[in-house]
């Protein structure tokens, strides 16, 4: 049977030459531990082979995922990126890459900026339904167009596309639509996902053809990195945990090699990791807001219900929710966002200068 590579030599002897083409695999693993490196592994192969590869962003926007692969010194021009990110940032609507809710306008990764270029959508406008609409239209205009269809495909990830699907959808049965319209593509395709709750199995792991799990474990001092394949149907594979590393040439797999541990004891980061990082993203986004409505009273402009929905996201956040702290920051950024750039319109040159004093925002501290 033909296999298609991953794109790590190592990885591949593990999967008994590679992955059965035109079925969904998932990666997964806390985070840092290569997830994305090897997405970008599995997109750089396919193109040296001269196989059309698209790539859907949803946790970092197109500029970001070129300056992070800039360093392995693979050739990615070609890739095609669906930026389907829900931080929406406004820019100058110029070489955009494709964005979910307006209009068709996929590009090439060399053809990617500097900054997140991207018209406004409001964050919950991100459904996996949305991604699905957008990822089929692409995929037959392409094959309608040049006669040839994208090969490879990596969802990057589905955890942030469930994180931001509005609430009231039933996200299982979008995600098992979702993975069957991904296989009758037959295309191959890649889906980056976290286990946010280890006593649940998520609708991509059950129905996923594969699933290659990284780990991520102290050993002492040392951060140590393996990798499992925890499922393949249809192969035999390699189940044993064996040790990987990430370097500047990018991931590398000692198929025969064991992981040991100096200390006798795995203490896994996974949860810690991924709560730290969800809380600091969450943060992040509520402070930015909160910059925002300082900047909004400037313009005198009403934000009663932007402060509402900001004091939910930190109610959110104390409780330790941060999906919905996520969800609640990130809408309210947006109506912000799109208030202050409509406020903004017409006026020449930079905001007029704020008052002697101006108010504090109803019920936020400084």
């Amino acid at each position: 049977m033909d296999r298609v590579s991953t794109g790590v030599a190592g990885l591949d002897a593990m999967l008994g030459g590679g992955l059965i083409p035109g079925r969904p695999y998932v990666v997964s693993g806390p985070t840092g531990s290569g997830k994305t490196i090897l997405a970008m592994h599995f997109l750089a192969a396919g193109l040296a082979r001269g196989e059309p590869g698209l790539m859907v962003t949803l946790d970092e926007p197109p500029n970001e995922v070129k300056a992070n692969v800039v360093a392995f010194g693979w050739n990615l021009d070609r890739l095609k990126l669906l930026d389907a990110t829900p931080d929406i940032k406004a820019h100058k609507r110029q070489r955009s890459v494709i964005d979910v809710g307006t209009t068709m306008d996929v590009r090439d990764m060399d053809q990617v900026g500097e900054i997140r270029q991207s018209s406004q959508i409001r964050a919950m406008e991100v459904s996996v339904h949305g991604v699905q609409k957008m990822l089929k239209q692409e995929f037959f205009q392409r094959l309608e167009k040049t006669r040839e269809r994208y090969r490879r495909i990596v969802i990057d990830s589905l955890t942030a596309l469930k994180m931001f699907t509005m609430q009231g959808e039933d996200s299982r049965i979008m995600i098992q639509s979702f993975l069957r319209f991904l296989s009758e593509l037959e295309a191959t395709s890649i889906i980056v996902s976290e286990r946010l709750n280890p006593g649940i199995l998520e609708t991509e792991f059950f129905l996923g053809r594969g699933e290659i799990r990284f780990h991520k474990a102290l050993d002492g001092n040392v951060i140590r990195r393996a990798v499992s394949i925890e499922k393949f149907r249809g192969s035999r594979f390699d189940d044993r945990i064996r040790p990987m590393t990430i370097s500047s040439a990018g991931i590398t797999v000692d198929p025969q090699g064991a992981v040991t541990m100096s200390g006798g004891r795995l203490a896994r980061l996974g949860e810690a990791y991924l709560e730290q990082r969800m809380s600091e993203e969450v943060t992040n986004v509520i402070e930015g807001v909160l910059k925002m409505i300082e900047d909004a009273h400037k313009f005198r402009l009403s934000v009663s219900d932007v402060e509402h929905a900001i004091s939910r996201a930190m109610l959110y956040l104390q409780r330790r929710n941060y999906q919905k702290a996520l969800k609640a920051a990130l809408h309210a950024q947006s109506i912000l966002r799109e208030r202050m750039d409509h406020a903004r319109q017409g006026l020449p040159g930079l905001p007029p200068p704020p008052p002697a004093v101006a108010p504090p925002p109803p019920g936020v501290k400084r």
